[in-house]
């Protein structure tokens, strides 16, 4: 279990609720962590979440091979 903010505030806590666009339920027993990839923030931030989207996109290049291109060609140059 993901301790909460009030648990753990200057480490991993739980922010975000999420649901899939379609509607269908999440697997209950999944962790999921959100990476924010606009320029708007903490630009040590936002190098550090780039860094792991680009590493995430040349990992899943040979079974994903579009969607590691999107992401490369969205977030592999600071926009």
């Amino acid at each position: 279990m993901i301790p909460t903010k009030e648990e753990n505030p200057l480490g991993l806590y739980t922010k975000y609720q999420l649901s899939k666009v379609s509607g269908k339920p999440l697997d209950e027993n999944a962790e999921y962590f959100v990476l924010r990839l606009d320029k708007d923030g903490d630009p040590l931030h936002v190098d550090a979440c780039r860094c792991a989207i680009i590493t995430y996109a040349v990992v899943m290049e040979k079974t994903h091979p579009e969607l590691a291109k999107d992401l490369k060609n969205r977030y592999g140059q600071n926009v």
